[in-house]
Parts: structure tokens; sequence; C-alpha cells
């Protein structure tokens, strides 16, 4: 999937967000660059779809209560 940054947005696909692309964060899983959500405050790595970081637990967090299990809900 094609993944790109510009103007402080990142693009996966057709689908598009606040954030960066992480060129020194790195999957501990399959290595490939993380990237920086800037709604939920958290790295994820795209190609395994999954968070960095668990929630907080926290239920009024204004990031993690309305976190999605997958960061790309989509796939």
């Amino acid at each position: 999937m094609n993944i790109t940054e510009a103007c402080g947005k990142v693009r996966i696909g057709d689908f598009e967000f606040y954030g960066q692309i992480e060129t020194d964060k790195f999957c501990p899983k399959c290595k490939f660059n993380l990237v920086y959500y800037d709604d939920f405050d958290s790295y994820f790595c795209d190609k395994c779809n999954r968070w960095m970081e668990s929630n907080c637990g926290d239920p009024t967090c204004k990031y993690c209560a309305k976190r999605p299990e997958t960061p790309l809900n989509h796939k």
C-alpha cells in the first residue's frame, strides 16, 4: 500500500489523517517505520495495522476513549 506524508498529513491508500511517518522509530515485529496519528496521540505500524501503545484505560481520555481497535479499521 502506498504511504506518503505532506503538509502535516499522512496518506495511506485513500485514507488521510494528521500525523507523520517516523524515520527513527520502527515496528518491533516487521521493522517498518512507525506512523504517528495526531488524533489519538499514538504510534502505529501501518503494515501490521496495530497500535504500539495500549489505551490508558481512562474513559474520559480525549485520545484513548475514541481510539478504534486498529489504526486502519478499514483493513
